[in-house]
């Protein structure tokens, strides 16, 4: 396919449309959250207190009169694999991981990243099912469950910030690079934090902590970064994207 070259005549470089791609996902990405944001506003303040209180509560929500979370929690959800897709994607064009001129092959790694980490965070809902389940008390899991969508959509507002970097300033990358990465450990240090605060109560509760940071905090990482090496291997070897 010719590169546009505009009414001025001016030709794009090779990686414009890219850029156009990932532009007009993140824009589309804000647009709904903006919409999300101001019709659920109640449930966004709800998730701040819910992210550092402690104390339990019937529902992630309780006392907003006719709001129900489903639709919200899930979409602040989907707003965090989104934007640690384009982060990603980002990263590795910045660094010559990936080099695509081509807008098919960003959109196919696009989709390809986030049906990993989609599994990838199922598969880590699941281990918290069976642990809450088989471990803990119904009531304290369900607290528990409540601080960790909490914790989750506010870092995933949080990841607008290295993102729209990346995006939209293109240097000196190591910046959002390293809040990326401080970003991520800090929600998992105050998840493990809250685990902690809910859950430590004798031996019972400290035998639930160790498997929780076994199975939750250690081998899903592994399993991860394992996927991800895999998946490196796969887009280089691959016809789809040459």
């Amino acid at each position: 396919m010719s590169i546009f070259e505009g009414y001025v005549g001016i030709r794009l470089w090779d990686g414009q449309l890219v850029d156009d791609v990932i532009f007009s996902l993140l824009l589309f990405l804000f647009i709904v959250f903006a919409f999300v944001f101001r019709l659920n506003f109640q449930l966004f303040v709800k998730m701040l207190k819910d992210a550092f209180l402690v104390k339990e509560r019937q529902n992630l929500f309780d006392g907003v009169a006719g709001k129900s979370d489903f639709f919200f929690r899930n979409f602040m959800t989907f707003q965090v694999l989104f934007l640690c897709s384009i982060a990603l994607i980002a990263i590795g064009r910045i660094y010559g991981i990936v080099s695509y001129v081509e807008w098919r092959e960003v959109l196919w790694t696009f989709c390809t990243i986030f049906c990993v980490l989609f599994l990838f965070y199922q598969f880590k809902q699941s281990c918290y099912f069976l642990l809450g389940s088989v471990f803990a008390d119904p009531n304290k899991y369900r607290l528990w469950k409540t601080s960790y969508n909490a914790i989750m959509g506010i870092w995933g507002v949080s990841l607008y910030v290295p993102v729209l970097w990346l995006v939209f300033v293109g240097t000196h990358v190591t910046i959002p690079v390293v809040m990326f990465c401080i970003l991520y450990i800090l929600c998992r240090f105050v998840i493990i934090y809250k685990t902690i605060r809910i859950f430590h109560k004798k031996s019972t509760g400290l035998l639930y902590i160790s498997l929780y940071l076994c199975t939750q905090e250690i081998l899903p990482l592994v399993f991860l970064y394992e996927g991800m090496v895999y998946l490196y291997n796969f887009i280089e070897t691959s016809t789809l994207w040459h």
